[in-house]
């Protein structure tokens, strides 16, 4: 491929990952504390990718060593998860969803998703479809380049 023409299309992937990255992380605080919703994505990931390690989660949310350990301490710290070890190789830690993490996630996706309706509301139930389509590719894409990166 033309090493133009990938350029160009990074750009643009840029841009557009930006702009709807932006515009739904906005709309979404809209639907109260700014803390909320990070917290339901937080634990969302958790719960999503089963118990990860803290390291494990921290490389596929890309997020630095320090950070993770900061962000889970006060999950931890609101009762929200525990970290346990692993039980096969102790030396790796578990980031566990606790009843009162599991019972935030349950009594929030109904927030969540009131939210989304409104944010989606000018939306025909075909172009609904089709965001939701460009959205699994998207997921698709950025695992299959997670896993490259792993190897």
């Amino acid at each position: 491929m033309d090493e133009n023409k990938i350029d160009n299309l990074i750009e643009e992937i840029l841009k557009d990952t930006l702009i709807y990255t932006l515009l739904f992380n906005r709309e979404l605080t809209n639907l109260g504390e700014r803390d909320f919703i990070k917290t339901f994505l937080w634990l969302i990931s958790i719960e999503e990718y089963d118990n990860p390690s803290l390291s494990g989660l921290g490389k596929m949310l890309n997020v630095s060593k320090s950070q993770m350990t900061l962000k889970m301490d006060k999950l931890a710290q609101t009762g929200y998860t525990e970290r346990i070890p692993d039980k096969e190789d102790r030396r790796i830690i578990r980031i566990v969803l606790t009843p009162k993490g599991q019972n935030f996630i349950k009594n929030s996706k109904q927030t969540v998703k009131e939210g989304m309706y409104q944010l989606l509301s000018p939306l025909s139930i075909e172009e609904i479809e089709e965001l939701k389509k460009s959205i699994t590719t998207i997921k698709n894409i950025v695992l299959k380049i997670q896993e490259g990166k792993r190897r």
